[in-house]
């Protein structure tokens, strides 16, 4: 797979299980929580490999062009939560304000 055509995605994952590590932190003589080293991958993945392992959704023919990154969602300290008091339900505008 050319290097630019191919998926990549980095992966950090714990070097240990998290049964493992109850285990081992059991057996430890060390009173503090040890800093387990994490283990650190660059997967890459062709186009079909991607798709079958659910990396990647598959998109429509007129789509596939599309080369820009999806939009991302920020973290919106003030936004008030979907279902509590001061949030707009789905659909609805704001009021029109008359003078």
């Amino acid at each position: 797979v050319p290097k630019d055509k191919a998926v990549k995605r980095f992966l950090v994952r714990n070097m240990v299980e998290q049964a493992a590590i109850r285990d081992i932190n059991d057996a430890s003589v060390y009173e503090g929580a040890y800093p387990l080293p994490k283990l650190y991958v660059k997967m890459q993945y062709c186009i079909s490999c991607a798709i079958h392992s659910h990396v990647v959704r598959v998109r429509s023919r007129v789509n596939r062009r599309v080369r820009d990154p999806p939009p991302r969602f920020r973290f919106q300290k003030d936004a008030p939560k979907p279902g509590q008091p001061g949030a707009k339900a789905p659909g609805t505008a704001a009021p029109a304000i008359k003078k």
